[in-house]
This record gives C-alpha cells, sequence and structure tokens, in this order.
C-alpha cells in the first residue's frame, strides 16, 4: 500500500477514520429518509454501532486494516452505495 511513512500513514489513517464515518452518516440518513422495516431499522442500527467500535479500534499502526477499509468502504462510497441497495446484492 505504502512505504509505512510517517505523513502517509497518518494520511490513510485520517483517510479510513473518514470513510468510517461516512458509512455511519450513510446508516443514519437512510434510518431516517426512508422508510425502513422495522428489521432494517434494527439491523442497520446494529451495523452503525459495528462501524462505531471499528472507528474507536483502530489504530495507526495497523496498516491492513487502514487498507481494507479505505479498499472496501472506500469503493461502496464512490459507487453511491446504500443500505437499501443490500438486499439487490449490491
Amino acid at each position: 500500500m505504502y512505504d509505512h511513512d510517517a505523513k502517509e500513514v497518518a494520511i490513510a489513517y485520517e483517510c479510513a477514520r473518514e470513510c468510517i464515518v461516512h458509512m455511519m452518516a450513510i446508516y443514519t440518513n437512510a434510518l431516517h429518509h426512508t422508510n425502513p422495516t422495522q428489521e432494517d431499522c434494527a439491523a442497520w442500527r446494529t451495523e452503525r454501532t459495528r462501524l462505531a467500535v471499528e472507528l474507536r479500534e483502530l489504530r495507526l499502526n495497523d496498516y491492513a486494516a487502514i487498507a481494507r477499509v479505505r479498499e472496501d468502504y472506500g469503493a461502496r462510497i464512490k459507487r453511491g452505495w446504500k443500505p437499501q441497495l443490500m438486499k439487490a446484492g449490491q
């Protein structure tokens, strides 16, 4: 991913944190601006809680986790992913 240069690591870490926060915001938006079922509400709140834990536990020296978050969540964010699309397999 990168050569563990301090500046590059710090930037990647902050980008990963922003990806997690963005994903949490997507779930919050879906809860408040769609007409979710009770099942969806429960699932989305659980996922939002999991993301909050992931954010809290993300460490600057966990290069693999930083890369995974940026790759996975970053791709979802770029393509406009929404929790409502989970049932459609997106």
